[in-house]
């Protein structure tokens, strides 16, 4: 036993803490010292962590930014609302056949003592009228290289990776 301890001693110092990992339960009882790393004077090592991931959010957040802006300048958006007929599948309509149900809300919302109903049909004539907007709007891709293009969307992947990382990164203190 004193020759294991001597062997101990010499390889981890004893001047070191010593904490107890595991005990050996074999008739002797060996403590087997845990090395711990040396702190840096004036800060301790998450000091470095913590500006890192600082750091690291920054990144992401102005590559995910960036990345988007640059996409989102790069589509010329043009819609064809108002310019005759809309449809919902083979049924083609006026476009001003559109504000009919708007209006009829209205009225039964003078009309009826119940505000409910012509609400609803409110309601509806303005989900009718939103739907139209945006099923009247196309995108068109501004005139780039396909290098520009990856760039942009790399940008926006890395920034997304980056923040993705550091926001949902498992807190390494609750698990201590």
């Amino acid at each position: 036993m004193k020759d294991i301890k001597k062997m101990l001693d010499e390889q981890f110092g004893t001047e070191k803490p010593v904490k107890v990992v595991n005990k050996i339960h074999d008739g002797l009882d060996i403590k087997v010292p845990k090395l711990r790393k040396p702190k840096a004077k004036g800060r301790s090592l998450s000091d470095g962590k913590a500006s890192n991931e600082l750091l690291q959010f920054f990144m992401g957040f102005l590559l995910f930014g960036g990345g988007l802006y640059w996409v989102f300048n790069s589509f010329e958006v043009t819609s064809t609302w108002g310019s005759g007929y809309w449809g919902i599948g083979s049924l083609r309509m006026p476009m001003g056949t559109m504000i009919i149900p708007l209006l009829i809300g209205v009225g039964l919302c003078f009309f009826l003592e119940k505000k409910a109903i012509g609400g609803f049909v409110c309601a509806l004539g303005v989900l009718v009228i939103l739907i139209s907007l945006i099923t009247s709007i196309s995108f068109h891709a501004i005139r780039g290289t396909l290098f520009t293009y990856i760039l942009m969307f790399a940008m926006v992947a890395a920034g997304a990776g980056l923040l993705i990382k550091v926001l949902f990164k498992p807190d390494s203190k609750s698990g201590q």
